[in-house]
């Protein structure tokens, strides 16, 4: 029990610092209600801002790309209880975000600015709703421990963790990774579109689309079959996308 209730406590600190970490990039990407959004601070030359927040993107997504992988989870658990692996990534995805916030260089140079206040209502409404997609997406495989709070509450409880059959319902019936066109779309929906938006958020697609096929090997290797014929009937990214099935072969 005693080695219990602190894991417990330390996965229920790494979800609040999750949802923190959620809530400012929200403000950081909106410009608003942060302490420094994406087009705060100084400017430097362009073509090194550009050249920085990109390599900040990629950084952020390289420690994703890393650790989410099943290789290094297999790693990680030797050094690492399982029921505190999820929760210690949250932290270190919250280290990694304020070091993309803290060094991210502002380029305010203006794309385009909504000329009305009904516009820019319907824009921050879209962007909202969008953030509001990728909250529910985690309901879809279980929220709580896809925030790392479920290992924990289980590893109290000293309950086996529930096994969960892969299903294809809702918003994972539409694209295959909601979460994921989420995070392309977002930085888009702004009433005051600039360079660095526009930076931010051509660097996530390019890291996505180029992190998707490992993350679905290591599903197929995973799941198997079920997953191979989902991934041949649901779209990666683009809604109701008709796609040539792939063979069994391929991977």
């Amino acid at each position: 029990m005693i080695t219990r209730i602190p894991m417990l406590l330390y996965a229920m600190i790494a979800y609040c610092v999750a949802m923190l970490s959620i809530i400012y990039i929200m403000g950081f990407l909106a410009n608003f209600g942060v302490p420094k959004g994406i087009s705060d601070g100084a400017t430097i030359e362009l073509w090194l801002a550009i050249a920085i927040d990109a390599v900040l993107v990629g950084l952020f997504g390289l420690h994703h790309s890393i650790t989410a992988r099943a290789s290094f989870k297999r790693w990680w658990v030797k050094i690492l209880p399982p029921p505190i692996e999820r929760a210690t990534y949250l932290y270190m995805t919250a280290f990694m975000t304020a070091g993309l916030v803290y060094f991210w260089q502002p380029i305010p140079i203006t794309i385009w600015r909504a000329s009305s206040t009904g516009a820019s209502t319907a824009i921050v409404a879209a962007y909202l709703s969008v953030w509001a997609m990728m909250v529910a997406a985690t309901f879809h495989f279980g929220h709580f421990g896809f925030f790392g709070l479920a290992q924990a509450w289980n590893n109290f409880r000293q309950s086996p963790p529930k096994s969960s059959a892969m299903t294809a319902r809702y918003l994972y019936a539409i694209v295959r990774h909601p979460i994921s066109l989420g995070w392309m779309v977002t930085p888009l929906l702004t009433p005051h579109l600039t360079v660095g938006h526009i930076v931010f958020a051509l660097s996530t697609i390019v890291y996505i689309l180029l992190a998707t096929p490992f993350e679905e090997a290591d599903l197929i290797e995973d799941i198997g079959e079920p997953y191979r014929d989902y991934r041949n009937r649901v779209p990666a990214f683009i809604p109701f996308l008709k796609r040539a099935p792939r063979s069994g072969t391929d991977d």
